[in-house]
């Protein structure tokens, strides 16, 4: 919070700066701090993804904007923040895989549309994840799409199976 408070224009850069740190520890704090800043470290979090092809960089910012998120409202996506979102989907990472669908999980309503097109993809776990994150949302579309795929004989059967936990764990069948 002091940071916040006295030194703004310093701590940001400096934050991500610790991202690529070998110690976890600091890489987590500094995660957690850029987190507290919100919208102003978006773009900066946004340009370091893009500006590295460490893939713990990269996943150490994927991380930061799920906790901006957690904090931010947004009812749109900025075009740099959506061609992020679009490029981690079709990397082949599982763990950047499962952080964007965290990501699109915690933009809420924003996030929906790109996670209904995700839950239909060809990678399984892409998919998996997609579905997994739909049967968190309380909305029609979200049901509909986990209908429409349950009912689809070219779904797989795991997809499948997730589906089916996620109406019934939560009442939407």
């Amino acid at each position: 919070m002091e940071m916040i408070l006295h030194w703004p224009k310093e701590s940001i850069p400096r934050l991500i700066l610790n991202l690529k740190e070998k110690d976890i520890a600091i890489r987590r704090k500094s995660i957690k701090a850029l987190a507290f800043f919100g919208d102003a470290a978006l773009d900066p979090v946004i340009e370091n993804f893009f500006a590295t092809n460490d893939l713990t960089v990269q996943i150490s910012c994927l991380k930061t904007l799920v906790k901006i998120a957690a904090f931010e409202k947004y009812s749109l996506l900025s075009p740099s923040l959506e061609e992020l979102i679009y490029l981690c989907l079709k990397n082949e990472d599982s763990q950047m895989i499962l952080v964007t669908v965290c990501l699109l999980r915690q933009l809420g309503q924003t996030g929906l549309p790109i996670l209904i097109q995700a839950s239909k993809d060809k990678n399984i776990l892409l998919a998996k994840a997609a579905v997994t994150a739909l049967g968190e949302f309380n909305e029609l579309s979200a049901r509909n799409c986990l209908r429409e795929l349950l009912e689809n004989e070219s779904t797989d059967e795991l997809i499948k199976e997730s589906i089916v936990d996620s109406l019934s764990i939560y009442g939407k069948d």
